[in-house]
């Protein structure tokens, strides 16, 4: 009688029941011929497969040697109806052992993989090329940092990335305290973006920059991470800075226009009444400027207009505003003067404005002499407004081309006005 061995025996009905309740499809192959199949195996084909050929259920059994491929499971009704993962293990005697995997979860991922990968590349290029600098970070560091900061700020997006004190250390000295200000309420909630500051690359070269930036936080309102914009916005601050000059300046010679003079000359007079100084208005006008124009060209009578703006404001101090009111007539308005000398600090430039004019003006290669007039009036002597004293400077200068041609007249509101311009 032959005796089985307990533990073999043991051993054979435990991977029995292993191979029954596997949660993979389990073929036995001898010869081609499945001769054994597993549940799942029944449940995954449709009907019990045993003593069926082996390639009736998998095309491409014959042709795979390998112990892993890939292959489509051929159902009862002779249709392929999923793909499926093999693997494959010879036990020797002609006997292969079979595990066939759905193969759709995997396909799935690998698909959703590739998407992923495809749409993260989609999205890095659109990132990359727009005109700003993409960023994010998680409240302490910079995680991500587009390449366009090389373009805009000059640096590298590494050394951005790995210098967590690099944004604030580029940030220009004059708005620094105000961003920190702005970013340190923007973390704790109170503030929107960062707005618009100027920038220093390492070059020296000024950028301004509009920074805009969305923070995602937790159910406290802490900042989990944040993501923003950075635009390069110089060309528009540059264009808005030549707009309001062009609104305040003459285009011709650079110096202030009448607006601009105006509202200066209303907030000295407001300076000098509470603290009891004077303010002087000088109306200078070219003598004989058409007889320029007419005779020599308009482009030369621009040519002398520029030169005698230069003189006028070398002229005056730099604390003092000079104008061009129009054409030949120009403004200048001396501030903060003392009550007891002011009479002969405003006499003194407009001696020197005499002087300026005695010396010949450079038309194109050829010396050519002009004369001007100036008149005077005086804060609080003549006026407390300002269209009154541009108004009686107008009279005095008027009365000096009269009376004193090339010099300059003090206004006297006993003169008759009668003489003045209509």
């Amino acid at each position: 009688m032959t005796r089985h061995d307990p533990g073999s025996l043991d051993e054979a009905v435990g991977a029995g029941r292993l191979f029954a309740a596997a949660p993979e499809a389990l073929l036995v192959v001898r010869e081609g011929i499945v001769t054994q199949a597993n549940e799942r195996a029944v449940e995954l084909l449709g009907h019990d497969p045993t003593g069926g050929s082996i390639e009736d259920l998998l095309p491409g059994w014959a042709v795979h040697s390998e112990a892993e491929f890939e292959d489509v499971l051929i159902r009862q009704n002779g249709s392929p109806t999923l793909p499926v993962e093999v693997h494959v293990r010879q036990l020797g005697d002609g006997v292969t052992f079979a595990s066939i995997r759905d193969a759709r979860r995997l396909i799935a991922g690998r698909d959703a993989a590739v998407a992923l990968t495809e749409a993260e590349a989609r999205y890095r290029t659109l990132v990359e090329q727009i005109p700003a600098v993409v960023y994010s970070d998680d409240g302490a560091r910079t995680t991500y940092v587009s390449p366009q900061i090389e373009e805009i700020l000059g640096v590298s997006a590494e050394a951005y990335r790995d210098d967590p004190d690099m944004w604030l250390s580029l940030v220009h000295p004059d708005d620094r305290a105000t961003v920190q200000a702005q970013s340190d309420a923007f973390i704790r909630g109170e503030g929107g973006d960062l707005g618009d500051y100027r920038m220093v690359r390492p070059d020296g070269r000024i950028v301004w920059v509009r920074d805009r930036a969305y923070a995602f936080r937790d159910d406290d309102g802490a900042v989990l991470w944040e993501h923003g914009l950075l635009f390069d916005v110089t060309e528009l601050k540059e264009a808005e800075a030549r707009v309001a000059h062009l609104a305040y300046h003459d285009s011709l010679t650079g110096l202030a226009n009448r607006q601009l003079f105006e509202e200066t000359l209303t907030i000295a007079m407001e300076r000098a009444r509470r603290a009891q100084l004077v303010v002087a208005v000088l109306y200078f006008d070219l003598d004989n400027f058409k007889q320029v124009n007419d005779s020599l060209g308009h482009h030369t009578g621009d040519a002398l207009l520029v030169q005698l703006a230069d003189r006028l404001r070398a002229c005056t101090r730099d604390t003092d505003l000079v104008a061009r009111q129009g054409g030949d007539e120009f403004l200048m308005l001396l501030g903060d003067l003392a009550p007891e000398t002011a009479d002969a600090t405003i006499s003194r430039v407009a001696e020197r404005i005499r002087a300026a004019m005695s010396r010949p003006f450079d038309l194109h290669g050829r010396p050519f002499h002009a004369r001007g007039s100036s008149g005077i009036s005086v804060y609080p002597r003549d006026a407390v407004d300002s269209e009154t004293m541009l108004r009686n400077a107008d009279i005095a200068m008027y009365r000096a081309k009269r009376t004193d041609p090339g010099g300059h007249v003090f206004y006297a509101a006993d003169v008759d006005e009668a003489g003045s311009r209509n």
